[in-house]
């Protein structure tokens, strides 16, 4: 695909030619605006990977298979001669193609069978700090804190602002970050409005943060505003923020030069694991990874916010993984001395033991000597008063 290529399907037939594919009208009913536009994307995509909407449906086979997602993947970081928006509005209409035809699409491929609690994978702590250790900057170091802690979506993160932390976050040992429902999935729309995200960051992501922070000051000479984005570019447009395709390319290319797999639904998952470790209720995870709640109509309140803070408190644990257990030397040292110390008494108690051992065994043969030495004398006494009688 380039930019000179001319397409025989635009927006003005684009109609027509889903009419050929009852998939793609299947989605454009789903929607209440732009269908031209929407079908021109489904196009466009259909074109690159060279198949038609039926086979990218077929290519689906189960709920396992990620081959649709890698060719998505792989889409969003090909040159296509297309503008980064323009890729990203394809992306997000493809994949609302495919949630279009879930219904469709489970019943031509079987039963599909999720997982238990408890069964997913998520990279160790080694995996997740070689990531972290592959970083050439402290901006990206401060995106993979962030991303390991929060269950942020990239998506998301390319829209966080200063000003969606608490007012004293800094002096917070776990900050809480509150997200509104444009930010998360479905963007507050239908079933999904007056959904919030409350998340909150572990006390190393923060101090990543922070460092992030201040060498961008000194670097760049930026001096933060409140509603500032917190993620910005550092080479051609300086102070920008990153975009989502920008960040999703970092995330990429951290990867591969550290060898480790790690994407941003990998942190997701990670923060769910470590707060079902501890016992957190699933509505209360839902709250924290920005899922709808049930019954819910309300943002949280202060109370509620804390009690999830104690809760995420109780998973930093399983969360933090960039510091090392640390030794108390002077401990270890007065530790060691004591065991010395008592391993001396054990020594002088065995010698002293054996010792008292012996004395005892001396004193034993002599009550016997003695014993033997006294009825011998009686005896004799007996037999001088038997002779002086006669």
């Amino acid at each position: 695909m380039s930019p000179e290529q001319k397409y025989s399907i635009t927006d003005k037939n684009s109609l027509q030619w889903a009419q050929g594919h009852s998939a793609v009208l299947t989605y454009l009913s789903k929607i209440n605006a732009c269908k031209e536009r929407a079908a021109t994307d489904i196009y466009l995509f259909s074109e690159w990977t060279g198949k038609s909407p039926e086979e990218l449906l077929a290519m689906k086979t189960g709920y396992e298979n990620l081959d649709v997602e890698k060719l998505l993947d792989k889409f969003a970081y090909s040159k296509v001669g297309l503008p980064d928006t323009r890729k990203w509005q394809i992306i997000q209409k493809v994949r609302g193609f495919f949630r279009a035809n879930y219904k469709a699409l489970a019943s031509g491929a079987g039963k599909m069978e999720y997982p238990p609690g408890g069964a997913r994978n998520t990279p160790p702590k080694q995996k997740r700090r070689l990531f972290y250790e592959s970083c050439y900057n402290p901006r990206d170091r401060a995106i993979v804190a962030v991303v390991g802690c929060s269950a942020m979506a990239l998506e998301t993160l390319s829209e966080l602002r200063w000003s969606h932390f608490e007012e004293d976050w800094q002096d917070q040992e776990i900050p809480h970050v509150s997200l509104s429902a444009g930010m998360l999935k479905g963007h507050g729309q239908g079933k999904y409005r007056g959904v919030r995200q409350e998340t909150f960051l572990t006390p190393e992501a923060k101090r990543v943060l922070l460092e992030y922070r201040n060498w961008y000051t000194k670097t760049f000479g930026r001096d933060w505003a409140e509603d500032d984005y917190v993620f910005l570019q550092t080479k051609r447009g300086i102070g920008e923020p990153l975009s989502y395709l920008q960040i999703a390319k970092i995330m990429r290319k951290l990867s591969k030069r550290s060898g480790v797999t790690w994407r941003s639904h990998d942190g997701r998952r990670i923060v769910q694991t470590a707060l079902e470790s501890v016992g957190t209720s699933s509505n209360w995870i839902k709250k924290i990874k920005g899922r709808k709640v049930s019954g819910e109509d309300a943002p949280y309140s202060r109370p509620a916010i804390e009690q999830l803070r104690q809760k995420y408190r109780e998973a930093l644990p399983e969360l933090e993984f960039l510091s090392e257990p640390t030794v108390d030397m002077e401990r270890l040292e007065e530790m060691e001395q004591k065991l010395s110390e008592k391993d001396q008494v054990i020594d002088a108690l065995a010698k002293n033991g054996a010792e008292l051992k012996e004395k005892v065994e001396r004193i034993e043969l002599s009550k016997e000597s003695l014993t033997l030495l006294l009825n011998k004398v009686l005896e004799l006494e007996k037999r001088l008063e038997e002779q002086k009688n006669a």
